[in-house]
């Protein structure tokens, strides 16, 4: 029953933290039998309660020891958690315990009464896209079982890649996409290392859910087209903006295209991408972060922003203390990059929860009417929400107002942007054609 609730409850944050959460191939997912769930890790403990809330399954996660800590946390973690701590000797800081022979026996059991794992096999967390090398603990694990139970098993190893837009970034976007199962069954008999051949599988499998780009450099050319041309390119394909698989897809072709231009049109293609990263430099020195800045300002969008200013207001009133309060403790520890989107979030889980629940406490004794608390609850999380997309609302309508300025002040700069902008759209779209041409 704890486990239940407070999976309950991290899913909600999860939910309330990200903007939009999008899971896609949940018919992957077995109901039932032997499974290893195996994902990317760029942002440390969100990846484990991203998966875990969003399946259905009791899963077992294998998590590095040093993080478990004293016996009651130990106990905590392994018997309402149902997590597995691995030992990593070069991590460990008592030299004794660095043997992992029951973390591998109680994983065989596991599979062997139809249980699921969850494991990151990079094996450390770094907030990079795509993939990193692999760890073949996974691939031993299944093969294991497999021997243990003479073939009879058939462990399923299902590939989940965890895309997230910024997961340090309150309300940004997270993508899951969970691929087709990897069966042990079908690996070759005859071959002189299965371990290796079914972690190559498996990371084929998790390159094809992720926005895997294979390089730094690749990774960072990517960024650039995708800051100046993924919103035109969108517009061209009518794609909705809620449209989280279509978004997917179309990053998915951008490193495609970008890789495919390097290849056979190199020196080329790093004279737009220069000019590109120049464009956005400029535009940025002149305070333009937004693509969206330079549309036209519509009375819809002023209308919304008077209409929902009042609601903006609730908001603020409900939320605003908890939330500058999860700032000011967020700021003042300092952590790994990939652990800043989960420590946020745990954080605002606590004082958020702590916040609402002293509110509901204390109006129902004020007013003796209990559904008051359940009111103010739903308001101020409502409201709440709303005043974060309100306030992004007035970014843009700040960015469109400084483009208009320009355009008043410094007329000649503001045609040598919108010049720029147009030569270069002209060319990735000449780049675009070629591209689909060749695909086709």
């Amino acid at each position: 029953m704890i486990y239940s609730l407070i999976k309950y409850l991290l899913k909600v944050t999860i939910y309330s933290y990200f903007r939009r959460v999008t899971i896609l191939g949940k018919e992957h997912i077995p109901a039932k039998g032997p499974v290893i769930f195996v994902a990317n890790h760029p942002s440390a403990l969100m990846d484990p309660l991203v998966v875990i809330t969003g399946i259905k399954r009791r899963i077992n996660p294998i998590a590095a020891a040093e993080f478990f800590g004293g016996e009651f946390k130990t106990w905590v973690l392994k018997n309402k958690f149902h997590m597995i701590p691995v030992y990593r000797p070069d991590r460990s800081k008592d030299p004794s315990k660095t043997s992992n022979t029951d973390m591998f026996t109680h994983c065989h059991q596991l599979l062997l009464n139809q249980g699921a794992l969850l494991i990151f096999p990079e094996g450390t967390s770094e907030t990079d896209k795509g993939v990193r090398d692999l760890k073949t603990g996974a691939a031993r694990i299944a093969l294991e079982a497999e021997r243990l139970s003479k073939d009879n098993l058939k462990v399923q190893i299902i590939p989940i890649g965890l895309n997230y837009s910024n997961s340090h970034q309150f309300r940004s976007d997270l993508f899951v996409k969970v691929g087709p199962p990897i069966s042990t069954i079908t690996m070759d008999p005859e071959t002189d290392n299965k371990v290796h051949d079914l972690t190559d599988s498996i990371k084929k499998g998790l390159i094809d859910t992720l926005l895997h780009t294979g390089s730094k450099e690749l990774n960072k050319l990517t960024n650039s087209i995708e800051n100046f041309y993924q919103n035109y390119l969108e517009e061209s394909l009518e794609i909705k903006e809620g449209d989280a698989v279509r978004h997917f897809e179309i990053q998915k072709k951008v490193i495609e295209a970008t890789a495919h231009s390097l290849v056979n049109e190199k020196d080329k293609s790093i004279k737009i991408l220069d000019r590109i990263q120049t464009y956005l430099d400029r535009i940025k020195s002149e305070g333009i972060y937004l693509s969206d800045a330079f549309k036209k300002l519509t009375f819809a969008e002023i209308a919304e922003l008077l209409v929902g200013f009042p609601v903006y207001l609730i908001g603020c009133v409900l939320n605003l203390l908890p939330f500058i309060l999860v700032k000011k403790i967020f700021r003042s520890i300092h952590v790994k990059e990939a652990f800043r989107g989960s420590l946020a979030m745990m954080i605002g889980l606590m004082i958020f929860l702590f916040w609402y629940v002293s509110l509901v406490i204390l109006s129902t004794l004020i007013t003796k009417i209990s559904i008051i608390g359940i009111l103010i609850f739903t308001m101020g999380y409502l409201s709440g929400l709303y005043a974060i997309s309100w306030s992004k609302s007035v970014l843009v309508f700040s960015q469109k107002i400084n483009v208009y300025r320009i355009k008043k002040l410094n007329r000649k700069g503001y045609d040598e942007i919108r010049t720029e902008q147009k030569l270069l759209l002209e060319e990735l779209n000449e780049f675009r054609a070629i591209f689909d041409l060749r695909n086709n």
